[in-house]
């Protein structure tokens, strides 16, 4: 079975060689490597160093796109069965490739799309990137989705990154409609919408590399409210789940309930959200942190901000499209 990774590079490149270190070392190497390089250096000849010696084909792009620009443009060039994205930051284990392809050729399963879900890693050995890397992995902090919970396995509405049947990508594509908006949900959406099924294995082994700062990582969680409403209003779906309206009601009607003693009772709903999380991090398997779960709240009321100003800033003239965050 033929296959490509398909990906995208902003600059970031320290993180990139890392990642195509974990694709070339695959039990099943892939035929070929398709990157669309949007960033300020063209790195072809230092990417041709790490790739040559396994002697796989490099399909190489450098371009200014949007990240889902850069996506579609990689994917119009892929040649297999099978198209597997990547991203800088994400780190495969040896054999990703060989169960997925597995997954995929299953006529028991029978998906078009399947995933693993990452285990969340620092970047480097300190007390700040340990504690951002703690905050990424807590499901509690994203109200307990499947597509965070590296123990299951089934069908889901959200997968990181994805392995695809190419033929059927090709034809739903990523949606070049707004830019910053979540493509990883609204891709398996659109798939979803058109009758295939997503799968995620507890079995495919993926890590992602946390980004180091506190700032960054509360910055990413308002890019996350961004992108989850500006998903709203491309797929005009208001909730792509069933978790996604259990949440959504819990917050609404609890709002309801404090505005009707006083608008001032809303001050109270990050203290209710701090208790819920301090709740789940007591329950949480690994080392208790008190912090995470003031900095988890912290994060939770920035992706609402988020989600808030892009609802509101859709009346306002449409910025630059990109998908990275600066």
């Amino acid at each position: 079975m033929t296959y490509s990774f398909f990906g995208t590079c902003f600059n970031d490149y320290r993180h990139l060689y890392d990642c195509l270190k974990t694709i070339i070392n695959q039990t099943v190497p892939p035929n070929e490597i398709i990157i669309v390089n949007s960033g300020d250096s063209n790195i072809e000849k230092e990417i041709l160093e790490i790739l040559n010696p396994n002697k796989i084909k490099l399909i190489y792009i450098y371009k200014k796109l949007s990240r889902v620009r850069s996506l579609n443009l990689a994917l119009d060039k892929s040649t297999s069965k099978y198209s597997f994205r990547f991203d800088t930051r994400t780190r495969f284990s040896n054999d990703y490739a060989d169960k997925a392809l597995k997954i995929l050729s299953s006529k028991k399963i029978n998906a078009e799309v399947v995933g693993g879900v990452p285990f969340v890693i620092s970047d480097i050995d300190n007390f700040e990137s340990n504690l951002c890397a703690e905050i990424m992995r807590r499901e509690y902090i994203y109200f307990f989705p499947k597509h965070r919970n590296t123990n299951y396995s089934g069908y889901s509405s959200s997968i990181y990154l994805g392995c695809f049947s190419t033929s059927s990508l090709k034809k739903i594509r990523f949606s070049e409609k707004e830019s910053l908006f979540s493509e990883d949900s609204l891709i398996i959406n659109d798939f979803l919408e058109r009758g295939f099924k997503a799968y995620i294995s507890s079995n495919i082994k993926v890590s992602y590399v946390c980004r180091s700062s506190l700032k960054n990582i509360m910055k990413l969680f308002n890019t996350y409210g961004y992108c989850r409403a500006n998903t709203i209003l491309i797929s005009k779906k208001l909730f792509i789940s069933k978790r996604h309206f259990l949440v959504f009601f819990v917050l609404l009607i609890t709002s309801a309930v404090l505005l009707k003693f006083s608008i001032l009772s809303i001050i109270f709903l990050p203290l209710i959200l701090l208790i819920f999380n301090f709740y789940n991090e007591i329950l949480y398997k690994e080392k208790f942190n008190l912090l995470v779960t003031f900095c988890g709240t912290l994060c939770q009321f920035l992706w609402i901000f988020g989600f808030l100003w892009c609802l509101i800033s859709i009346f306002k003239v449409r910025n630059k499209k990109s998908n990275f965050i600066s």
